[in-house]
């Protein structure tokens, strides 16, 4: 029997070994090139022979046979039209220009591929004096400078270019800085570096110069990306954008998604970890939830609209388009939730190789414990009493001694120090017209339960070449793959830790099955014939913890193929660019689980099986721009017009067989099942998009500033009466700081500014919303169901579409007003950040819940109805500054308010009154605890109120309606419920509005010190005012009835001794409801404020220097250590407060301490 490839990997060995020879050849090609090139600009010779021609005119036939660029600065162009006669014939650059210029007034200087043509005052023809005599009195006028070069810090600049003003007479640093050069007397030194101002030096006397360079914030002053080209300044922004400050350091932090990366960054974001498992990815959600089914945050790559992001060490940058009017250029892209906006790290001229890796531990902080064997039995005899039932035999440790031993603790075992690590190789190689960059990544995420982990790795290439000044080409190429491994832990009944809870601590996990796990097996006759059903007996349905972790043959992978090509045509005309890009991308995958024949005691396990589950998607997208940027004296002009276009398709397949003879892993195909079920598939799609696009952009001297955009989408999904939408946008904003009147000493900047957006969203309808499959029903003359009644004992079958489809469906639309306030004072040490919005969400898409008949046969089409708010403002607050030459920090604030409600319901209940939005929640026996009306939030908790614990019968006896005990069953020790509309009972109509899970504030503050070599900088994040729901009390405290363990926090229930309790009384029953009601009981105050990350750097570049040559002019090593949720102040009593507003153990944020090292060479 041949052997299935059901489970072969897409992407074969032996492709992947023929990517990596591909991308290395590239690699190694691209380095020649850029070594070649870097030797024909240094060696170029021409041939010329010319005659009655302009110096211009020279230079621009050097300029056709060479990669040297010409430049005139000032009144050189006029000396420049001097004819001359040339002939050259294999002579270099400089051999010519030193013949050309001789007899005027013009210098030059060559700077890499640019020549620098410039008037010389101090120049003079010398005629009739021997070139000897003239060169000796040179040299006796000349003397030899020394000096060094450093930065504000005192670490020497190296490279930084010397040169005697007014000459080609220079040099540049060493690599400690120091340089030498002979000058004349009276000379002026021209000092400079790229990113420091340059600074002249008058030499005089001095025979020994030290120079401090200080940063050129000009220079430097950061250049925002907003999308389709428009790029501006920080200070000239008139929308509402994040920053994230340093994602170079950020990346330093063992977090695995740039998500975790952003969390506590950025005002108005609100970052929620899906709990801690190696395989979850956090929410994002910006300026609060507009939508029921969730606001779908756009990431935008280099670009490209959901283009992946192998590693983060790949980030240069990181922008948060937080209000609609920025973001409203995506359209229905960017759903209502924003667009996070991500630009990587391209190849730089020059060759290099640099690596950046960290390794760390995870480690499971505040786990809940069971109790021991002898707490069990303690708990199993007070709870007996309490219920007046007697013990159980197979509790009485004289029957049955087995249980009376602890022999493991199931939460230790199932927890662990798990390993993280992450490692990134980059080769870069460059020259002025071809740069090329390469990445390679790689990491493994042990998860902190045994058997949970995600490894994956990747590979980035991105070319950039300039064909000449007008046309550049790049490519982006991107692969990755992703192998993890998951597990549930929410499940009331067999989630892994609670699982571990369940077990008693006396069973032995080495009493092993033919499989290998469980307490004892049927087939042992010591243990049966000492035990016999006492034993099973306390096992009852608890899973083994560990066959739930690592049994199972379970794991997915995942392959991503990403690619994008695009060209660039600048100067059209001046100010005139077109840009094409092309982007193709695939992804692949399949999701395998053999689950294993168990035949333990407590939960058998007798059949296998093989669940196997494949997909493919691919698509592609399309964008063609152009854009119009210049300035005219004071005005500064931008246009935009642009197309985009995608496709989407995926298709699936799964099938399950079972009963297997040989378990063996490479026997686990179908073929080797003995009965297996038919195998279903299924098709995404497909989908395709069209949009229009178009900006205009304006600004007068530096003071007023406005943009607005207008986008119309069509989209393939809606119906195609109504498939599409507009979605315009407007900004601007007030530099007050710069009118005549405004005094600059205090306030450097000071700016108001406003804006106005629309986007859409068309998450909630999925892709395959208009297609249609048939169904069927039978009929006959009694049935009058669908309106149709036919000849006595004739039997028919009546065929009809799936659903039913409403033409008149559009996006659900977000629109957003947003008005800002940005000030830099003393001397820009202090910066300051105001924004106030007001978000609206209308035409919200969900089923026509309210006046559907049955009798159509179909579910209730999807309609337009509804209306959510969200208003908040946020605030954001910076200080750095210098205490000395050696000790700089910096200190950084921000906090965020929002406030949602519902201002339309949208649905109606028969009687014509608003209806409500009910959902989810249930634990085991407790119902639904989600219900939202409308004025009220989102998701709000409906629950019946907890008002406290009975301290006596009498009391619970006296808590009476009209004479009638409103709890009958309720004794000492039980919980209190309010009959909320007092009809003296307590059941589902005393459910109440009592809050919701998201937070009021989110908050976090920053900090940190530079000094020497050494910098250390810290995180805290913060919420406040959200409420969690934490469910598993149910199953950690509830009654213990049945045989499974509880925590050990049960120890501390209420009883006549311990009064001060909130945990109810030990029961074998729950005959009050404690734990079944859905009550506030279970409602915690998830406030909490967290130690989130401690990084401490120390770069070793001076220190190597000084001791090796190992690290030449470029190179650099540093070492790093860094900390992750090292503690957290919460009044939440469960493992974490971060979950989401609804916790059943859910897998816990884990603390992470790594160290780290990055070198480039």
């Amino acid at each position: 029997m041949n052997k299935s490839t059901n489970e072969a990997n897409p992407l074969k060995f032996t492709n992947f070994i023929k990517i990596m020879k591909l991308t290395l050849f590239f690699l190694f090609f691209s380095i020649l090139l850029s070594q070649a090139a870097n030797t024909f600009s240094q060696e170029t010779e021409f041939t010329l022979h010319l005659k009655s021609a302009t110096i211009k005119e020279v230079c621009k036939e050097m300029e056709k046979s060479s990669n040297y660029r010409f430049i005139f600065e000032g009144n050189a162009n006029r000396a420049a039209n001097k004819k001359v006669d040339l002939s050259a014939n294999s002579q270099n650059i400089e051999e010519i220009l030193d013949e050309l210029l001789s007899g005027t007034d013009l210098s030059y200087r060559v700077l890499d591929n640019q020549v620098v043509v410039y008037r010389d005052r101090e120049k003079r023809e010398v005629k009739g004096v021997n070139r000897s005599v003239t060169t000796q009195t040179a040299q006796q006028q000349k003397k030899q400078i020394t000096g060094r070069v450093v930065d504000a810090q005192g670490i020497p600049v190296i490279g930084a270019n010397i040169l005697e003003k007014g000459t080609s007479n220079g040099t540049v640093t060493d690599m400690d800085g120091y340089f030498s050069l002979s000058v004349g007397d009276n000379v002026v030194l021209h000092i400079s570096y790229i990113g420091y101002i340059t600074q002249e030096v008058a030499v005089g006397n001095r025979t020994n110069i030290n120079v401090q360079l200080e940063e050129d914030t000009q220079r430097l002053e950061e250049v925002i990306v907003l999308g389709y080209g428009l790029a501006t300044k920080r200070k000239d922004l008139s929308a509402s954008v994040g920053i994230v400050a340093d994602p170079e350091s950020l990346a330093m932090r063992p977090v695995t998604s740039t998500q975790s990366m952003l969390q506590g960054q950025i005002p108005g974001v609100t970052v929620q970890a899906n709990g801690g498992s190696p395989t979850s990815t956090p929410n994002i959600v910006i300026r609060g939830q507009g939508s029921q089914n969730g606001d779908g945050v756009l990431w935008v790559v280099d670009g490209v609209p959901g283009a992946p992001i192998n590693s983060l060490a790949d980030i240069e940058s990181i922008v948060v388009l937080k209000d609609a009017a920025s973001a409203a250029i995506y359209g229905a892209q960017s759903g209502a939730g924003g667009v996070i906006i991500v630009t990587t790290k391209k190849g730089q001229k020059g060759v290099s190789v640099s690596y950046d890796g960290l390794m760390g531990v995870r480690t499971a902080t505040n786990v809940v414990q069971s109790l021991n064997a002898e707490q069990q039995i303690k708990m199993r005899q007070l709870s007996s009493a309490n219920s007046g039932v007697g013990l159980d035999a197979g509790w009485d440790v004289n029957l049955n001694p087995y249980i009376g031993v602890t022999r493991t603790n199931w939460i230790d075992e199932i927890f662990r120090s798990a390993l993280y690590h992450r490692h990134n190789v980059v080769l870069n190689s460059g020259t002025d017209t071809f740069k090329n960059r390469v990445g390679f990544s790689a990491s493994k995420d042990d998860g902190v339960l045994v058997g949970t982990y995600n490894k994956s790795m990747g590979i980035n290439y991105r070319g950039d070449l300039q064909i000449n000044k007008w046309v550049k080409i790049t490519e982006d190429f991107r692969f990755g793959q992703s192998d993890d491994r998951g597990v549930d832990t929410d499940s009331g009944y067999s989630g892994a830790i609670i699982s571990a809870i369940y077990m008693p601590q006396s069973a032995d996990k080495h009493y092993y099955t033919g499989s290998g796990f469980g307490g004892v097996t049927t087939e042992d006759p010591e243990y049966i014939a000492k035990y016999g059903s006492n034993y099973a007996s306390i096992h009852g349905d608890v899973i083994n913890p560990l066959r739930i972790l690592t049994a199972d043959d379970r794991y997915n992978r995942n392959n991503s193929f990403f690619t994008t090509t695009g060209m660039e045509i600048g100067n059209i005309v001046t100010g005139l660019k077109f840009n094409s890009k092309f982007s193709f991308y695939t992804n692949s995958g399949f999701d395998k689980n053999f689950s294993h024949m168990i035949t333990e005691v407590g939960k058998p396990n007798l059949s296998n099986s093989l669940n196997y589950s494949t997909y493919r998607s691919q698509g592609w997208k399309t964008e063609n721009t152009l854009t119009f940027d210049r300035t005219f004296d004071k005005h500064t002009v931008g246009a935009l017009l642009s197309t985009t276009s995608d496709y989407y398709s995926q298709r699936g397949f799964s099938a399950t067989g079972s009963t297997f003879a040989d378990e063996s892993k490479n026997l686990q195909y179908f073929n080797f099942a003995e009965a297996w079920n038919k195998p279903s598939d299924y098709m995404t799609g497909p989908d395709a998009n069209v949009a229009l696009i178009s900006r205009i952009s304006y600004s007068f001297d530096d003071r007023y500033f406005m943009t607005a955009s207008w986008r119309r989408d069509y989209a393939g999904r809606l119906p195609s009466s109504n498939n599409y939408g507009d979605f315009p946008a407007i900004t601007a904003a007030w530099k007050i700081s710069n009118e005549a009147f405004f005094n600059k000493e205090l306030i450097s900047l000071l700016k108001v500014r406003g804006s106005f957006g629309r986007v859409g969203n068309l998450g909630s309808i999925g892709y395959n919303y208009k297609s249609q499959t048939l169904s069927s029903t039978s009929w006959n003359n009694q049935s009058t169901q669908y309106g149709f009644e036919s000849d006595a004992g004739y039997t028919g079958t009546f065929y009809y579409n799936s659903k039913a489809l409403n033409p008149k469906l559009t996006w659900e639309t977000s629109e957003q007003l947003d008005a800002g306030l940005d000030i830099d004072m003393l001397a820009s040490r202090l910066s300051i950040s105001f924004d106030f919005y007001n978000k609206r969400t209308y035409n919200l898409i969900q089923s026509q819940s309210s006046g559907w008949p049955a009798s159509i046969g179909v579910s209730p089409m999807l309609v337009n109805l509804g209306e959510i708010m969200n208003r908040g403002f946020e605030a954001q607050f910076g200080w750095k500054d210098r205490i000395g030459k050696e000790w700089s920090y910096f200190l950084s604030a921000n906090a965020a308010y929002n406030k949602n409600w519902v201002a339309d319901i949208g649905v109606t209940t028969g009687d014509g009154s608003k209806g409500v939005w009910t959902g989810g929640g249930a634990y085991r026996q407790v119902p639904y605890i989600y219900q939202t009306k409308e004025g009220g939030p989102l998701n709000q908790f409906y629950m019946i109120k907890y008002l406290g614990i009975f301290q006596s019968d009498a009391e619970a006896q006296a808590y009476t309606k009209d004479g009638v005990m409103i709890q009958p069953n309720a004794k000492a020790g039980d919980l209190k419920f309010e009959d909320y509309n007092g009809d003296g009972k307590i059941d589902a109509l005393d459910r109440q509005y009592v809050g919701n899970a998201t937070p009021d504030w989110t908050y976090a503050f920053s900090g940190g010190f530079s000094w020497k070599d050494l910098t250390l900088s810290l995180m805290l994040q913060g919420v406040q005012g959200a409420q969690a729901a934490y469910m598993a009390k149910y199953s950690l405290l509830g009654d213990v009835e049945g045989n499974f363990n509880r925590s050990v926090d049960i120890l501390d229930a209420w009883s006549p001794t311990n009064t001060d309790s909130k945990i109810p009384r030990l029961s074998r029953s729950d005959p009050n409801g404690n734990f079944t009601t859905p009550s506030t009981w279970y409602l915690e105050d998830a406030s909490y404020l967290r130690f989130k990350n401690i990084t401490v750097t120390y770069d070793l570049t001076r220190m190597m220097r000084k001791c090796s040559h190992f690290l030449d002019r470029g190179s650099s090593l540093s070492v790093y250590f860094s900390g992750e949720n090292l503690f957290t102040i919460t009044p939440y009593s469960g493992m974490d407060p971060e979950t989401g507003g609804w916790d059943a153990l859910k897998y816990p944020v884990s603390r992470v301490l790594s160290l780290g090292v990055k070198l480039t060479y």
